[in-house]
């Protein structure tokens, strides 16, 4: 009888011992699944908002307005006389991470040619030896601008940056991952205030990004059209 006692006792340490351990495993799993899902949600954040301020940019180029301002639950819908509506992301919560940023991919006005092209942390984005256009040439809607797009290479952890919609990426030389393990939030709050403004030449929609730049779009309630 005690040597049953003690393999039904062994027994049920055992399944416990067993059951502690799926417990944290799949713990681990399970946050390791949200960390995948945040950086996820990240680089789709980022490469909405790398739209949407092309079509800002491209707006301005071309004299089209606003006709509309829609908050969401993370951020903003404009609508475009002409480009329609896009859309602002601000932000995606839930990462932290000591090290670990986005890059800083804005855009900057050429002061002599007075054209667009977009930088990439401090410099200008090339290739071929060529700068990056935001806006077309001869004030041709979009044409022969190219819009970046963003990735996380898994590899390397690195932020990666595609030129031709994907086909190809280069590394941008910062990381997106923290030292400690964790995953960074921080560089994608890209709208810092969004107001409206009426001045002596008109109404206007004031967009502020997280880099410090503002853009003045002009703005007509779309109801008064």
């Amino acid at each position: 009888m005690k040597r049953i006692k003690k393999i039904l006792l062994s027994a049920l340490m055992l399944t416990g011992i067993l059951a502690t351990s799926c417990t944290d495993y799949q713990d681990e799993i399970n946050a390791l699944d949200y960390r995948v899902t945040k950086l996820e949600e990240l680089v789709t954040s980022i490469n909405i908002n790398l739209k949407a301020l092309e079509t800002i940019v491209q707006a301005l180029d071309s004299a089209d307005y606003i006709t509309a301002v829609t908050p969401t639950n993370d951020g903003y819908v404009i609508n475009f006389k002409k480009f329609g509506p896009v859309y602002i992301v601000d932000g995606v919560d839930g990462l932290d991470g000591k090290d670990a940023q986005a890059p800083d991919i804005r855009v900057a006005k050429d002061p002599i040619t007075g054209e667009w092209y977009w930088i990439l942390n401090g410099d200008w984005l090339t290739v071929d030896g060529e700068r990056i256009r935001v806006n077309g040439k001869d004030g041709k809607d979009g044409k022969d601008a190219i819009s970046p797009k963003v990735r996380i290479n898994s590899n390397t952890g690195n932020w990666d940056i595609s030129y031709d919609d994907g086909l190809s990426w280069i590394s941008t030389g910062t990381y997106a991952r923290g030292n400690d393990g964790k995953d960074g939030k921080d560089g994608n709050i890209f709208l810092v205030s969004i107001s409206k403004k009426s001045t002596p030449d008109g109404t206007f929609i004031v967009i502020e990004t997280k880099w410090g730049d503002i853009y003045y779009v002009p703005f007509t309630d779309s109801q008064n059209q």
